[in-house]
C-alpha cells in the first residue's frame, strides 16, 4: 500500500510540474500584437491616355469650279473698302464699259485684248502690291470671260480669286447687280421673238424699247414702252426702276425687250432680272422700226 501511496505521490507531482511549465511557456509568449496595420502607401490615380487625334486633312487647292459663285455668294465677299479689304477686276471690254457703266474703284483688264491672248503678266501690273491672300473679286458682262480667266488668277497665287457667274448691271450712281440669263432661252432671233406676241400688248405682254428717247419717238412699236439704256438704266437704275414698275407691276409678266441691234436690250434685260422681273425675252437681232410702226429684222 505505501508503495501505491508513492507512486500516487510521483504522479501527482509530475502533473503539477507539467502544470507549471505550461503557465510558465503561456506567460513568456509574446502577445499578439495590437497595432493596425498600415495601409499601403498611396499611389497617384493613373492618368487617362490621350486618344490619338485625327490627322487633319490637307487644305484642298482652289479650282474654278469651287471658286465660281453666284451674285449672292460672290457680292457678299464685299466686306470692308474696295481695294483695301477686297479687289473687283473688271474684264470688260472699254467699249462695253462705255456702255453699260462700272463700279468705281473696280481694275479693268480687258480680257480679250489680253489674257484672252495668252497675256497673264498683265495680272501681276494691274494687282501689283496685292497680297496673295487678298479677296480678288472677278467679274465680266456675263461670266463667261470671268470662269475662262479665273485658272490664270489661281496660277498667279491669288487663292482667294472668285469669278462671278452672272450678267452684271450698272448705273452712274453706284448701282451694281447682277443676275443669271439663260442665253438660248432668253435671248432670241425674230422668229422665237415675234412668236411670244400673243394677246393684247399691255396686257398678256409687254414690249420694252431699250433704245434713246430720240430713236423711239422717230419710229416704235405701237404699244411699246421706251426705258433707254443709255438715257435711263445706266444712267440712275433705281429711279428707272421705279418707273417700270408702275409700267409693269407683275414681275412674272411676260416683257419683250428688244434695242437697235441687240446689244442695249440684253443690258436692259440684265436690269430687270435683277430686280426680279422673271420673264424677260431679248431681241437677240437687228431690227428697223418706221414712222408707222412697222418693223423689219435684218
Amino acid at each position: 500500500m505505501l508503495k501505491h501511496l508513492k507512486q500516487s505521490k510521483a504522479l501527482t507531482l509530475v502533473i503539477s510540474l507539467l502544470l507549471v511549465l505550461s503557465l510558465v511557456t503561456g506567460c513568456g509568449s509574446a502577445p499578439a500584437s495590437t497595432t493596425p496595420a498600415q495601409p499601403p502607401a498611396s499611389q497617384e490615380p493613373a492618368k487617362p491616355e490621350t486618344p490619338a487625334q485625327p490627322e487633319q486633312p490637307a487644305a484642298t487647292a482652289p479650282t474654278v469650279e469651287s471658286n465660281t459663285l453666284g451674285w449672292d455668294d460672290w457680292s457678299a465677299k464685299m466686306k470692308g473698302t474696295i481695294n483695301k479689304d477686297y479687289y473687283i477686276v473688271d474684264l470688260r471690254t472699254p467699249d462695253e464699259i462705255k456702255l453699260e457703266k462700272a463700279l468705281e474703284g473696280s481694275i479693268n483688264i480687258d480680257a480679250n485684248a489680253t489674257l484672252g491672248t495668252g497675256n497673264t503678266d498683265v495680272i501681276d501690273e494691274k494687282l501689283q502690291g496685292v497680297a496673295k491672300d487678298a479677296v480678288v473679286l472677278v467679274h465680266c458682262k456675263s461670266g463667261g470671260r470671268a470662269k475662262k480667266n479665273l485658272q490664270a488668277f489661281l496660277d498667279k497665287g491669288y487663292v482667294n480669286a472668285f469669278a462671278l457667274d452672272g450678267w452684271t448691271a450698272f448705273d452712274a450712281k453706284g448701282y451694281f447687280g447682277a443676275t443669271k440669263i439663260t442665253a438660248s432661252s432668253e435671248q432670241l432671233k425674230p422668229d422665237a421673238w415675234v412668236a411670244k406676241m400673243q394677246g393684247t400688248i399691255g396686257k398678256e405682254y409687254y414690249v420694252l424699247d431699250a433704245r434713246d428717247k430720240s430713236e423711239y419717238d422717230a419710229g416704235h412699236i405701237e404699244g411699246a414702252l421706251n426705258f433707254g439704256v443709255r438715257d435711263q438704266f445706266t444712267v440712275d437704275h433705281a429711279a428707272t426702276i421705279a418707273k417700270v414698275k408702275e409700267a409693269i407691276p407683275n414681275k412674272d409678266a411676260l416683257v419683250l425687250v428688244h434695242c437697235a441691234v441687240g446689244a442695249r436690250a440684253k443690258v436692259a434685260q440684265a436690269h430687270l432680272k435683277a430686280e426680279g422681273y422673271t420673264n424677260v425675252i431679248t431681241l437677240d437681232n437687228k431690227i428697223t422700226i418706221d414712222a408707222s410702226g412697222k418693223y423689219t429684222f435684218e
